[in-house]
């Protein structure tokens, strides 16, 4: 075989592959979509930013309103913030907690259970079964 004709076939086999398998992850990290009234923020999206990361909501909420520094609670289907807060902000917050608390630091992959044990709290990875403990910032 021709290596160059191997290099020729090599890339029409990558052009036939679908766009979607080409992405590395098939995990996309969830984006606020956001709502203002009067002095106060609603996360719209809420529940579908739960589902997405697969966590509870109380642990999630616990920790985004203490890095937020603000009250809120749920409302229906939205997450209530006090006080107004840019999408920006919000979004970066949401990859900080998914890199902490969602993907798993060895093959960077979704598909983790929060463990505790004792007072230490571990990320265990059901994909390569890599634990690791959480390092609270």
């Amino acid at each position: 075989m021709d290596i160059n004709n191997y290099d020729d076939l090599i890339d029409r086999a990558y052009e036939n592959i679908p766009e979607n398998v080409k992405k590395l992850s098939r995990f996309e990290i969830p984006k606020v979509q956001i709502r203002f009234e009067a002095k106060n923020t609603y996360i719209t999206n809420f529940n579908r930013i739960i589902n997405i990361l697969n966590r509870d909501r109380k642990h999630f909420i616990g920790v985004f309103l203490k890095k937020v520094g603000t009250m809120g609670e749920i409302r229906g289907q939205q997450l209530f913030l006090k006080g107004i807060y840019k999408e920006q902000v919000l979004n970066r917050l949401i990859e900080v907690y998914s890199k902490t608390y969602v993907l798993c630091k060895i093959c960077n992959k979704p598909d983790t259970d929060i463990q505790k044990e004792g007072k230490k709290i571990f990320l265990k990875c059901t994909a390569c079964g890599a634990r690791e403990e959480i390092k609270e910032k």
